[in-house]
């Protein structure tokens, strides 16, 4: 790894619990109640306060919480021409919920000659972190994988427009989109970029795969969509831009969706050239840290999701420190820590509170010196 590049020992993956004036904020603005232009006052006030707490807490990557989002995936994936969204009512933990899938309308592409409200949320983030002497601005996007999860197994979209039944082609322009992408936020200053893809633990959980089965796909065959787009997402991805990934079993609310170990898909996603894997380990449900010795050696930062964001019990040092051994004896030494996931994936957030947020933060902080 580039010494230019991004590499911390403690570090978290993205989201913060909305703060109550973002959340009264935005159904505002979803009952045309205020402008866009007020909306993103609001917004903005909140991630500079934000960015300063991190900074505070003695975190020396931000971001912004994902305070401008609805969903973590969705709201990034709307950048691109040719993926549109569908809202349904579902059932989820014996709740109804009103969530939205996506899916493919027209030829896919990303258009950097056109302003994108995600990368004006990046340029707003890093200007924020540049009042901070050696802080990092982190973008958080979620990945290519995830507009063919919706499409196709989600929605059970086969026959999808321009493209037909060919998903050959569609992952080629799904790729070339992201390479696009990645360019511009480049462009704009991005030099710490991570691609969040709960894609890979749908496949390891046995009831998903036996849905996409009865759909008439195959495991394997999915699993190669997956690597394929993946990896010509980072083709020509810049020399000095650290690019990360982030995956975990799901987080709806504080909810897995999934579960299962990562033995079947460790070994595929090791393959793509990314700088960081953060990976969830805080229980049991993720097995052991052997699938993951393909990366001893490699170069490549395993980050360790250790501290749970969706349970408030709070983790000890005692127990982050053996743990971090047990990885280290399997991976090497290239390993660093994190929470195991975001703490609002959603904008409702998980089920814990806010002092509780940031006693986990600093609980990751203090524990630099174990890593």
């Amino acid at each position: 790894m580039s010494k230019s590049k991004h590499n911390p020992k403690c570090d978290i993956v993205g989201s913060f619990l909305r703060p109550e004036e973002v959340k009264r904020a935005r159904a505002s603005f979803r009952a045309d109640d205020i402008s866009l232009a007020e909306l993103r006052e609001v917004e903005d006030g909140a991630i500079a306060d934000l960015v300063a707490r991190q900074v505070e807490h003695g975190l020396t990557v931000v971001t912004d919480g994902e305070f401008r989002r609805r969903w973590w995936h969705l709201d990034w994936l709307k950048e691109f021409d040719g993926f549109s969204t569908h809202h349904l009512v579902k059932e989820l933990n014996g709740v109804s919920n009103e969530i939205e899938l996506g899916y493919i309308d027209g030829k896919v592409s990303y258009d950097s000659d056109r302003s994108h409200p995600e990368v004006e949320a990046f340029e707003f983030l890093a200007n924020e972190a540049a009042k901070y002497p050696g802080v990092a601005a982190k973008k958080c996007i979620s990945g290519p994988n995830m507009i063919l999860v919706d499409n196709y197994l989600q929605l059970g979209k086969r026959d999808v427009p321009y493209y037909g039944d060919d998903v050959d082609l569609l992952i080629e322009d799904i790729g070339l989109a992201y390479q696009d992408a990645i360019r511009d936020l480049y462009d704009h200053g991005c030099r710490f970029l991570q691609i969040d893809d709960t894609s890979w633990t749908y496949l390891i959980d046995d009831n998903f795969n036996q849905r996409i089965e009865a759909m008439g796909y195959d495991k394997d065959t999915v699993l190669e969509w997956f690597r394929h787009v993946s990896t010509l997402a980072l083709e020509n991805k810049p020399e000095d831009m650290t690019i990360a990934t982030h995956f975990c079993k799901g987080n709806f609310k504080g909810h897995p969706l999934f579960s299962g170990f990562y033995d079947s898909v460790a070994p595929i996603i090791a393959q793509l050239p990314f700088d960081r894997f953060y990976v969830e380990y805080d229980d049991d449900r993720s097995g052991s840290f052997e699938p993951w010795a393909v990366l001893k050696d490699t170069g490549t930062t395993f980050v360790v999701g250790l501290i749970s964001t969706k349970n408030p019990a709070m983790e000890t040092p005692a127990d982050i420190e053996a743990r971090l051994a047990q990885a280290r004896a399997i991976i090497g030494d290239n390993v660093t820590l994190s929470p195991q996931c975001g703490f609002a994936s959603v904008e409702e957030g998980n089920s814990i509170d806010e002092a509780t947020q940031w006693k986990k933060i600093d609980l990751l902080v203090s524990c630099e010196s174990l890593v």
